[in-house]
């Protein structure tokens, strides 16, 4: 079994790689969350990682700071619990995987939502992962 701990080496901090996240990435919907992700050589650490990922709750959607700090604990838990989805993909690739999480939705939703939601990207993002480094003849 896995460690189920959430460490600092998978949490995106990096000013350049946000910016080239946004501008170079791939995006992907499941409602109320869409996520920004992009495929990157691993950086050279002492502990490498599959992936990293950072998670926006805007002002603009969800007004109250309470609210928003809910919602972004709720969005990590479920990414922490289902990372495990990505993995194999991104192992498979020999890259790591940048995650930008966006909410989209003006108002609260349930954990069981947005954990179905967040499922739903990961294995979005590790199929199109996966059909990019094995294209299949056709």
């Amino acid at each position: 079994m896995t460690s189920l701990k959430l460490y600092k080496s998978e949490k995106l901090c990096s000013k350049t790689e946000i910016e080239q996240l946004y501008s170079q990435g791939t995006s992907v919907m499941a409602y109320p969350l869409r996520a920004v992700w992009l495929a990157v050589p691993p950086r050279k650490e002492v502990q490498p990682v599959s992936a990293r990922f950072l998670i926006s709750i805007p002002k603009k959607r969800i007004r109250h700071a309470v609210n928003r700090v809910l919602l972004r604990r709720r969005t990590r838990e479920s990414y922490r619990l289902n990372r495990e989805l990505l993995y194999p993909a991104a192992n498979n690739a020999g890259k790591t995987i940048l995650i930008g999480f966006n909410w989209v939705a003006n108002h609260e939703y349930s954990y069981a939502t947005i954990e179905r939601s967040m499922k739903e990207l990961l294995s979005k993002i590790a199929t199109s992962l996966t059909s990019e480094n094995n294209p299949q003849e056709q």
